[in-house]
Protein backbone atom coordinates (compact mmCIF):
# COMPACT_ATOMS: atom_id res chain seq x y z
CA UNK A 1 0.00 0.00 0.00
CA UNK A 2 1.49 3.48 -1.06
CA UNK A 3 0.02 6.89 -0.18
CA UNK A 4 -1.89 6.84 -4.10
CA UNK A 5 -3.27 3.74 -2.65
CA UNK A 6 -4.20 5.35 0.69
CA UNK A 7 -5.46 8.66 -0.81
CA UNK A 8 -7.94 7.04 -2.97
CA UNK A 9 -9.50 5.35 0.65
CA UNK A 10 -9.55 8.86 2.38
CA UNK A 11 -11.36 10.23 -0.47
CA UNK A 12 -13.97 7.26 -0.30
CA UNK A 13 -14.00 7.20 3.35
CA UNK A 14 -11.76 9.19 5.95
CA UNK A 15 -13.07 12.19 4.15
CA UNK A 16 -16.64 11.01 5.37
CA UNK A 17 -15.76 10.91 9.06
CA UNK A 18 -17.60 13.89 10.84
CA UNK A 19 -16.03 13.09 14.20
CA UNK A 20 -19.56 12.64 15.98
CA UNK A 21 -18.13 9.98 18.66
CA UNK A 22 -21.04 7.52 17.86
CA UNK A 23 -18.03 4.92 17.59
CA UNK A 24 -16.58 5.40 20.90
CA UNK A 25 -19.06 3.17 22.92
CA UNK A 26 -18.26 0.38 20.57
CA UNK A 27 -14.91 0.11 20.22
CA UNK A 28 -13.13 -2.54 22.61
CA UNK A 29 -9.81 -0.62 22.32
CA UNK A 30 -11.48 2.24 23.80
CA UNK A 31 -13.20 0.66 26.10
CA UNK A 32 -9.84 -0.29 28.12
CA UNK A 33 -7.58 2.36 27.32
CA UNK A 34 -10.01 5.78 27.16
CA UNK A 35 -7.81 7.79 24.56
CA UNK A 36 -8.20 9.69 21.91
CA UNK A 37 -5.69 8.18 19.87
CA UNK A 38 -7.67 4.98 20.66
CA UNK A 39 -10.87 5.23 18.92
CA UNK A 40 -11.94 4.91 15.33
CA UNK A 41 -12.15 8.74 14.96
CA UNK A 42 -8.76 9.20 16.60
CA UNK A 43 -7.21 6.66 13.79
CA UNK A 44 -9.26 8.11 10.93
CA UNK A 45 -7.81 11.49 12.13
CA UNK A 46 -4.48 10.36 12.14
CA UNK A 47 -4.63 9.07 8.71
CA UNK A 48 -5.44 12.07 7.74
CA UNK A 49 -3.49 13.86 8.67
CA UNK A 50 -0.59 11.80 7.25
CA UNK A 51 -2.25 12.10 4.04
CA UNK A 52 -2.15 15.92 4.39
CA UNK A 53 1.19 16.00 5.08
CA UNK A 54 0.66 17.19 8.38
CA UNK A 55 2.32 14.30 10.27
CA UNK A 56 4.91 11.30 8.93
CA UNK A 57 4.77 8.03 10.22
CA UNK A 58 5.93 7.49 13.53
CA UNK A 59 6.13 4.93 16.56
CA UNK A 60 3.02 6.78 18.28
CA UNK A 61 1.21 6.30 15.52
CA UNK A 62 1.75 2.69 15.14
CA UNK A 63 0.83 2.47 18.69
CA UNK A 64 -2.77 3.41 17.33
CA UNK A 65 -3.23 1.62 14.37
CA UNK A 66 -2.01 -1.47 15.98
CA UNK A 67 -4.36 -1.39 18.83
CA UNK A 68 -7.35 -1.81 16.90
CA UNK A 69 -9.00 -5.25 16.76
CA UNK A 70 -10.47 -4.75 13.24
CA UNK A 71 -13.72 -5.96 14.93
CA UNK A 72 -15.83 -3.39 12.63
CA UNK A 73 -17.92 -2.81 15.10
CA UNK A 74 -17.19 0.73 14.28
CA UNK A 75 -18.91 1.17 11.00
CA UNK A 76 -22.34 -0.57 12.39
CA UNK A 77 -22.56 2.52 14.61
CA UNK A 78 -21.53 5.00 12.22
CA UNK A 79 -23.79 6.98 9.85
CA UNK A 80 -21.83 7.85 7.02
CA UNK A 81 -20.25 3.79 7.72
CA UNK A 82 -17.00 5.07 7.57
CA UNK A 83 -15.11 1.33 6.89
CA UNK A 84 -12.20 1.98 9.73
CA UNK A 85 -11.25 -1.27 9.52
CA UNK A 86 -9.96 -0.99 5.98
CA UNK A 87 -8.05 2.06 6.51
CA UNK A 88 -6.45 0.60 9.46
CA UNK A 89 -5.36 -2.32 7.04
CA UNK A 90 -3.71 0.08 4.43
CA UNK A 91 -2.28 2.30 7.67
CA UNK A 92 -0.44 -0.72 8.61
CA UNK A 93 0.74 -1.48 5.23
CA UNK A 94 2.07 2.40 4.98
CA UNK A 95 3.56 1.47 8.70
CA UNK A 96 5.25 -1.76 7.76
CA UNK A 97 7.05 -0.31 4.93
CA UNK A 98 8.05 2.93 7.25
CA UNK A 99 9.38 0.10 9.27
CA UNK A 100 7.04 1.41 12.92
CA UNK A 101 5.91 -1.69 13.11
CA UNK A 102 5.44 -4.04 15.79
CA UNK A 103 8.76 -6.81 14.83
CA UNK A 104 7.08 -9.22 16.05
CA UNK A 105 4.53 -8.61 12.73
CA UNK A 106 8.08 -9.35 10.66
CA UNK A 107 8.30 -12.53 12.79
CA UNK A 108 5.04 -13.63 12.29
CA UNK A 109 5.60 -12.96 8.06
CA UNK A 110 8.95 -15.05 8.60
CA UNK A 111 7.27 -18.11 9.70
CA UNK A 112 4.57 -17.92 7.15
CA UNK A 113 7.26 -17.88 4.87
CA UNK A 114 9.31 -21.01 6.47
CA UNK A 115 6.49 -22.98 7.78
CA UNK A 116 3.31 -22.17 6.04
CA UNK A 117 1.27 -21.89 9.58
CA UNK A 118 1.33 -19.23 12.48
CA UNK A 119 3.00 -21.61 14.97
CA UNK A 120 6.43 -22.33 13.44
CA UNK A 121 6.04 -26.15 13.73
CA UNK A 122 6.21 -28.95 11.04
CA UNK A 123 3.08 -28.26 9.03
CA UNK A 124 2.93 -32.01 8.57
CA UNK A 125 1.16 -31.55 12.12
CA UNK A 126 -1.64 -30.14 11.01
CA UNK A 127 -3.66 -33.01 11.17
CA UNK A 128 -2.62 -34.03 14.99
CA UNK A 129 -5.90 -32.89 16.04
CA UNK A 130 -7.59 -36.53 14.73
CA UNK A 131 -5.55 -38.02 17.57
CA UNK A 132 -8.08 -36.95 19.80
CA UNK A 133 -10.90 -39.35 18.06
CA UNK A 134 -10.47 -42.86 19.61
CA UNK A 135 -10.28 -45.44 16.83
CA UNK A 136 -9.32 -43.20 14.10
CA UNK A 137 -7.19 -44.77 11.51
CA UNK A 138 -4.21 -42.77 10.72
CA UNK A 139 -5.06 -40.73 7.39
CA UNK A 140 -8.65 -40.71 8.18
CA UNK A 141 -10.38 -37.45 6.00
CA UNK A 142 -7.97 -37.78 3.75
CA UNK A 143 -8.99 -38.55 0.66
CA UNK A 144 -8.10 -38.39 -3.33
CA UNK A 145 -11.56 -37.27 -3.80
CA UNK A 146 -14.48 -35.62 -2.09
CA UNK A 147 -18.20 -33.61 -2.38
CA UNK A 148 -16.41 -30.75 0.39
CA UNK A 149 -12.88 -29.94 1.43
CA UNK A 150 -12.72 -29.09 5.36
CA UNK A 151 -10.41 -26.31 5.57
CA UNK A 152 -9.35 -26.34 9.55
CA UNK A 153 -6.89 -22.95 9.85
CA UNK A 154 -3.69 -22.47 11.88
CA UNK A 155 -5.20 -22.34 14.98
CA UNK A 156 -7.64 -25.36 15.22
CA UNK A 157 -4.40 -26.96 13.79
CA UNK A 158 -1.73 -26.42 16.54
CA UNK A 159 -3.04 -25.04 19.29
CA UNK A 160 -4.05 -27.27 22.00
CA UNK A 161 -7.13 -25.99 23.58
CA UNK A 162 -8.94 -25.32 20.05
CA UNK A 163 -7.57 -28.90 18.39
CA UNK A 164 -10.97 -30.29 20.23
CA UNK A 165 -13.00 -28.03 17.46
CA UNK A 166 -11.61 -30.01 14.35
CA UNK A 167 -12.27 -33.26 16.20
CA UNK A 168 -15.69 -32.26 17.44
CA UNK A 169 -16.88 -31.18 13.80
CA UNK A 170 -15.12 -33.97 11.61
CA UNK A 171 -17.29 -36.90 13.78
CA UNK A 172 -20.14 -34.23 13.35
CA UNK A 173 -20.25 -34.45 9.90
CA UNK A 174 -19.02 -38.01 9.88
CA UNK A 175 -21.85 -39.06 11.87
CA UNK A 176 -24.45 -37.17 9.31
CA UNK A 177 -22.25 -39.11 6.22
CA UNK A 178 -20.95 -35.97 4.30
CA UNK A 179 -18.68 -36.67 1.72
CA UNK A 180 -15.35 -34.50 2.93
CA UNK A 181 -11.92 -34.19 3.23
CA UNK A 182 -8.95 -32.54 4.77
CA UNK A 183 -5.47 -31.72 3.44
CA UNK A 184 -3.87 -32.33 6.16
CA UNK A 185 -0.38 -31.55 5.77
CA UNK A 186 -0.87 -29.97 2.16
CA UNK A 187 -3.18 -26.97 3.88
CA UNK A 188 -1.10 -23.83 4.14
CA UNK A 189 -2.53 -20.56 6.31
CA UNK A 190 -4.77 -18.90 4.75
CA UNK A 191 -2.94 -15.88 4.87
CA UNK A 192 -5.40 -13.54 7.10
CA UNK A 193 -2.80 -12.97 9.66
CA UNK A 194 -0.74 -11.15 6.80
CA UNK A 195 -3.46 -8.73 6.39
CA UNK A 196 -3.34 -7.72 10.14
CA UNK A 197 0.48 -7.34 10.12
CA UNK A 198 0.40 -5.17 6.78
CA UNK A 199 2.37 -7.45 4.82
CA UNK A 200 -0.67 -8.73 2.47
CA UNK A 201 1.49 -8.79 -0.81
CA UNK A 202 3.34 -12.16 0.96
CA UNK A 203 -0.27 -13.88 0.74
CA UNK A 204 -0.17 -14.91 -2.98
CA UNK A 205 1.49 -18.03 -2.85
CA UNK A 206 -0.41 -19.22 0.32
CA UNK A 207 -3.45 -18.63 -1.93
CA UNK A 208 -2.32 -20.05 -4.78
CA UNK A 209 -1.02 -23.21 -3.18
CA UNK A 210 -4.38 -23.77 -1.23
CA UNK A 211 -6.50 -23.21 -4.55
CA UNK A 212 -4.25 -25.73 -6.19
CA UNK A 213 -4.63 -28.61 -3.64
CA UNK A 214 -8.28 -27.99 -3.04
CA UNK A 215 -8.69 -28.25 -6.77
CA UNK A 216 -7.01 -31.79 -7.10
CA UNK A 217 -10.19 -33.12 -4.70
CA UNK A 218 -12.60 -31.77 -7.63
CA UNK A 219 -14.84 -30.34 -4.37
CA UNK A 220 -17.82 -28.04 -5.32
CA UNK A 221 -17.74 -26.88 -1.56
CA UNK A 222 -15.24 -25.50 1.07
CA UNK A 223 -16.32 -25.63 4.88
CA UNK A 224 -14.39 -23.69 7.38
CA UNK A 225 -14.87 -23.78 10.94
CA UNK A 226 -12.65 -20.33 11.66
CA UNK A 227 -14.35 -17.34 10.57
CA UNK A 228 -11.56 -15.45 9.53
CA UNK A 229 -9.80 -18.54 6.92
CA UNK A 230 -14.11 -18.16 5.42
CA UNK A 231 -13.41 -14.15 5.19
CA UNK A 232 -9.93 -14.71 3.54
CA UNK A 233 -11.59 -17.11 1.45
CA UNK A 234 -14.63 -15.12 0.10
CA UNK A 235 -12.71 -12.09 -0.07
CA UNK A 236 -8.96 -12.84 -1.59
CA UNK A 237 -9.52 -16.43 -3.35
CA UNK A 238 -10.94 -16.42 -6.86
CA UNK A 239 -12.77 -19.94 -6.48
CA UNK A 240 -15.87 -21.32 -8.24
CA UNK A 241 -16.36 -23.41 -4.86
CA UNK A 242 -19.52 -23.00 -2.89
CA UNK A 243 -17.79 -21.19 0.48
CA UNK A 244 -19.58 -21.94 3.87
CA UNK A 245 -19.16 -21.92 7.76
CA UNK A 246 -19.36 -24.92 9.48
CA UNK A 247 -22.30 -23.88 11.33
CA UNK A 248 -24.16 -23.30 8.02
CA UNK A 249 -23.65 -27.05 6.51
CA UNK A 250 -24.45 -28.37 10.36
CA UNK A 251 -27.73 -26.18 9.92
CA UNK A 252 -28.66 -27.98 6.66
CA UNK A 253 -27.74 -31.32 8.38
CA UNK A 254 -30.40 -30.69 11.18
CA UNK A 255 -32.82 -29.12 8.47
CA UNK A 256 -32.82 -32.55 6.00
CA UNK A 257 -33.00 -35.12 8.92
CA UNK A 258 -29.16 -35.96 8.18
CA UNK A 259 -28.48 -35.30 11.53
CA UNK A 260 -29.86 -36.25 15.23
CA UNK A 261 -29.16 -34.61 18.25
CA UNK A 262 -30.54 -35.47 21.56
CA UNK A 263 -31.51 -34.09 24.78
CA UNK A 264 -29.37 -31.26 26.95
CA UNK A 265 -30.04 -29.66 30.04
CA UNK A 266 -28.35 -26.65 29.47
CA UNK A 267 -28.42 -22.42 29.83
CA UNK A 268 -26.37 -21.19 27.04
CA UNK A 269 -25.37 -17.79 25.13
CA UNK A 270 -23.98 -17.41 22.17
CA UNK A 271 -21.23 -15.14 21.29
CA UNK A 272 -21.09 -13.38 17.67
CA UNK A 273 -17.53 -13.61 16.03
CA UNK A 274 -16.45 -10.48 14.39
CA UNK A 275 -15.33 -12.46 11.21
CA UNK A 276 -18.33 -14.40 10.89
CA UNK A 277 -21.07 -11.72 12.37
CA UNK A 278 -20.27 -8.54 11.52
CA UNK A 279 -17.69 -9.12 8.84
CA UNK A 280 -19.37 -12.02 6.62
CA UNK A 281 -23.00 -12.08 7.72
CA UNK A 282 -23.54 -15.30 9.52
CA UNK A 283 -25.40 -14.44 12.05
CA UNK A 284 -28.55 -16.74 12.19
CA UNK A 285 -27.26 -20.39 11.59
CA UNK A 286 -25.48 -20.50 14.71
CA UNK A 287 -28.50 -19.53 16.45
CA UNK A 288 -30.61 -22.33 14.41
CA UNK A 289 -28.48 -25.26 15.34
CA UNK A 290 -28.09 -24.32 19.15
CA UNK A 291 -32.22 -23.56 18.87
CA UNK A 292 -32.18 -26.92 17.38
CA UNK A 293 -30.50 -28.93 20.06
CA UNK A 294 -33.64 -30.26 22.63
CA UNK A 295 -33.59 -29.16 26.50
CA UNK A 296 -31.16 -26.39 25.50
CA UNK A 297 -32.21 -22.55 27.30
CA UNK A 298 -31.02 -20.39 25.42
CA UNK A 299 -30.50 -16.36 26.04
CA UNK A 300 -29.23 -13.57 23.95
CA UNK A 301 -26.07 -11.38 25.14
CA UNK A 302 -26.51 -7.85 25.42
CA UNK A 303 -24.95 -6.60 22.85
CA UNK A 304 -24.94 -8.77 19.75
CA UNK A 305 -25.32 -9.59 16.74
CA UNK A 306 -23.74 -6.46 14.45
CA UNK A 307 -22.99 -4.79 17.66
CA UNK A 308 -21.35 -7.68 19.51
CA UNK A 309 -18.27 -6.78 21.60
CA UNK A 310 -15.05 -8.37 20.17
CA UNK A 311 -13.91 -11.10 22.07
CA UNK A 312 -10.07 -9.41 22.51
CA UNK A 313 -8.28 -11.82 20.07
CA UNK A 314 -8.75 -10.17 16.72
CA UNK A 315 -6.19 -7.96 14.37
CA UNK A 316 -3.08 -9.57 16.02
CA UNK A 317 -3.88 -7.28 19.19
CA UNK A 318 -2.90 -10.47 21.26
CA UNK A 319 0.50 -10.82 19.85
CA UNK A 320 1.27 -6.58 19.92
CA UNK A 321 -0.76 -6.25 23.18
CA UNK A 322 -1.69 -9.29 25.51
CA UNK A 323 -2.67 -6.54 28.43
CA UNK A 324 -5.13 -4.96 26.01
CA UNK A 325 -6.48 -8.47 24.56
CA UNK A 326 -6.76 -9.57 28.20
CA UNK A 327 -8.89 -6.83 29.37
CA UNK A 328 -11.41 -6.99 26.42
CA UNK A 329 -11.75 -10.25 27.31
CA UNK A 330 -12.52 -9.65 30.74
CA UNK A 331 -15.29 -6.90 29.58
CA UNK A 332 -16.53 -9.95 27.02
CA UNK A 333 -16.57 -12.29 30.33
CA UNK A 334 -18.89 -9.58 32.14
CA UNK A 335 -21.50 -9.21 29.26
CA UNK A 336 -21.84 -13.15 29.17
CA UNK A 337 -21.93 -13.29 32.83
CA UNK A 338 -24.80 -10.99 33.18
CA UNK A 339 -27.24 -13.40 30.60
CA UNK A 340 -27.05 -16.11 33.96
CA UNK A 341 -25.56 -18.30 31.24
CA UNK A 342 -23.47 -21.55 32.73
CA UNK A 343 -22.11 -21.99 29.14
CA UNK A 344 -20.79 -19.85 26.72
CA UNK A 345 -21.16 -20.87 22.72
CA UNK A 346 -19.04 -19.23 20.14
CA UNK A 347 -18.21 -20.36 16.51
CA UNK A 348 -14.19 -19.25 16.23
CA UNK A 349 -11.45 -20.94 17.90
CA UNK A 350 -9.52 -17.78 18.42
CA UNK A 351 -12.75 -16.91 20.65
CA UNK A 352 -12.56 -20.32 22.83
CA UNK A 353 -9.07 -19.41 22.90
CA UNK A 354 -9.35 -16.12 24.34
CA UNK A 355 -12.66 -16.35 26.34
CA UNK A 356 -11.28 -20.09 27.47
CA UNK A 357 -7.66 -18.84 28.80
CA UNK A 358 -9.63 -15.72 31.06
CA UNK A 359 -12.14 -17.65 32.55
CA UNK A 360 -9.74 -19.82 33.58
CA UNK A 361 -7.07 -17.65 34.47
CA UNK A 362 -10.01 -16.21 37.08
CA UNK A 363 -11.08 -19.02 38.45
CA UNK A 364 -14.77 -18.51 36.92
CA UNK A 365 -17.60 -21.67 36.88
CA UNK A 366 -17.95 -21.22 33.04
CA UNK A 367 -18.02 -23.28 30.26
CA UNK A 368 -16.53 -21.94 27.15
CA UNK A 369 -17.37 -24.13 24.41
CA UNK A 370 -17.63 -23.82 19.83
CA UNK A 371 -20.44 -24.30 18.66
CA UNK A 372 -19.05 -28.13 17.37
CA UNK A 373 -18.33 -28.74 20.80
CA UNK A 374 -22.29 -28.29 21.81
CA UNK A 375 -23.25 -30.56 18.95
CA UNK A 376 -21.03 -33.11 19.87
CA UNK A 377 -22.53 -33.20 23.40
CA UNK A 378 -25.87 -33.11 21.53
CA UNK A 379 -24.92 -36.35 19.04
CA UNK A 380 -27.68 -38.77 19.33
Amino acid sequence: MNLVKLRKLFYEEVAKCTRCGFCLPNCPTYAVQRTEASTPRGRNALTRAVIEGQLEPSAEIAASIFSCFGCGACTQACFPAVKTRDLVTADRELLVKAEFHPKIMARLAESLNEYNNISGEDNEERGDWRELIKGLPEGAFEKDRAEAVYFVGCVASFFPLAQRIPAHAAQVMDRAGLDFAILGGREWCCGFPLLGAGQPEKMGRLIEHNLDKVAELKARRAVFSCPSCLHTWKNLYRTDLELLHWSQVVAELIDSGRLKLKRLEMKVTYHDPCDLGRNSGIYEAPRQVIRAIPGLEFVEMTPNRALSLCCGGGGNVEMVDPELSAAVARLKIDQIQATGAEAVVSACQQCLRTIATQVRRQGLDLQVLDLADLVALALD
